[in-house]
């Protein structure tokens, strides 16, 4: 079964202390999480202090429209709260050679990929993955990515 996934990129990393205040106040959300009335069984996580994965249980009911545009409004609300800002989808997230998390614009990945800034084994994070339980699909190689496409821009690969 799949499971239902929304990803949330923050601007800045989140530090150990307002992770934790954030994964209680998302813990409270989750308790009164509903669809038609009915509760949402679901989890957030909080990856890398970085990303925060909202996923409904594959057992129940899709969540409906409502109740999604609830889940987004409520994320973002709580993020505001705690001064936090997200970046839009238009940026891809990759590990540097120094394996520290970067971001960059969708429009610059070919750019990236002719310097040898974005390899063939570069990891990538594929936030495309909104209808799958399986995260070890979201952090992958580029070559392993709907991303590939952009290796065929440079002439060493």
């Amino acid at each position: 079964m799949q499971k239902y996934t929304w990803f949330f990129s923050l601007k800045e990393s989140l530090s150990t202390e307002a992770e934790a205040k954030l994964a209680q106040t998302f813990d409270a959300f989750l308790a009164q999480w509903k669809s038609h009335g009915t509760p949402v069984n679901g989890s957030i996580e909080i990856k890398y202090s970085r990303f925060v994965i909202v996923q409904a249980d594959p057992n129940d009911d899709r969540p409906s429209g409502c109740s999604i545009d609830n889940l987004k409004r409520t994320v973002s609300e709580i993020l505001q709260h705690f001064s936090l800002e997200t970046v839009d989808h238009a940026y891809v997230w990759y590990r540097d050679q120094e394996q520290t998390i970067q971001s960059t614009h969708f429009s610059k990945l070919g750019k990236l990929v002719e310097s040898g800034d974005l390899k063939a084994d570069t990891p990538i994070f594929d936030h495309t993955l909104s209808n799958s339980d399986d995260l070890s699909k979201w952090e992958v190689s580029l070559q392993d990515s709907w991303l590939k496409r952009f290796l065929k821009t440079s002439p060493a690969s």
